[in-house]
Formats: C-alpha cells, structure tokens, sequence
C-alpha cells in the first residue's frame, strides 16, 4: 500500500436498511441520513523503501458447475424474542443460540443455501470458516465468481448461495 503525506478520512455512507414498520416497534427505519467519519489517517514523515509485493493469489474455485450434495433452504424473519415483547431476527423461527446446533454437514461436501428474507429489514448471514460463494440474487444469475464472507439478503428478497465444507471438520457458527 501507498499513501501520500497528508489526512484522508474514512466515511460510512448512509444505506436503507429497510423498515421495521408494522412489527411491533412503531415506524422506525433504520435508514441512516448522515456519514458518519469512522477514522481519520494522517500520513506524515520520511519516505519509506516499498514492501516486497504481495504473493499471487489463486483463482477462486467456481461452484457453479461442481456436484452439490445436500440443499438447504433457511429463512430469515422477525419473531418474538425475550424482553418485553421486543422483536428479534430469527433464522428458522429460531433466535441464535450458540450452544444449540441447527445444521450438520458432510466434511467434503458443497452445498447449495436458499437464503430467503420475509422481513422488510436486510439480513446479513456470516458463516464462520466457510466463504460462500453467491449464484444467484432474486432468481437471477449471478455471472461472475462471487466469494464472500458475509452475504446482505436484501428485505423482502432470496440469495441463493454455494459452499465447500472442505477445509474444516469442526463446530463453527452461523448467525
């Protein structure tokens, strides 16, 4: 990485998340209006001799046209959760719970996830260890190799997403 001496700020930008309207918390969206500066970066001092470049990465594997062996389809609502009656993401009707486990997979195998939100409020899904790889949106194709971490399932919408359990036999998290 380069930089030039002087101060750079990094900024969220505002993103509508949706509304939370007609489900028991009033009309709130949650809509941000204003950037909101996150950090500031001042660069100042000496020149310094360039770091050694970073190694080639590998081409992504493609998903798309490999075997699936098990397809899973979860559901992203807004249920009750505790605390007085105070609404709560749920994945399966279910509330996260760490010590509760919901899904076992084959090691070695790649699945295909039905990612679908009814909310009218964006669900983010995190799958720990495992990158997912996104095939489609809304029922249409998604034409290039997409590898993410987290994946956004828009309000009211489905991701449909692919993932090789291969490198980890273990418990992990999703949530």
């Amino acid at each position: 990485m380069t930089a030039s001496a002087g101060t750079s700020t990094l900024s969220a930008l505002p993103y509508d998340r949706g509304s939370a309207g007609g489900m028991m918390m009033g009309d709130r969206n949650s809509r941000s209006t204003d950037k909101i500066a996150l950090a500031t970066f001042t660069v100042a001092g000496d020149t310094v001799a360039p770091v050694a470049a970073i190694p080639k990465q590998s081409v992504q594997r493609d998903l798309r046209s490999v075997t699936v062996t098990a397809r899973r389809e979860l559901v992203f609502t807004m249920g009750m959760g505790m605390g007085g009656g105070m609404m709560t993401p749920t994945i399966n009707g279910q509330a996260f719970d760490a010590g509760r486990i919901d899904t076992t997979v084959q090691f070695g195998s790649v699945e295909e996830w039905l990612l679908t939100n009814t909310s009218t409020l964006d669900h983010p899904l995190h799958l720990h260890v495992w990158p997912m790889q996104i095939v489609e949106q809304d029922g249409r194709p998604v034409e290039t190799i997409m590898w993410q971490d987290v994946v956004n399932i828009p309000a009211r919408s489905t991701t449909r997403v692919r993932i090789a359990f291969s490198d980890f036999s273990g418990k992990s998290v999703y949530h």
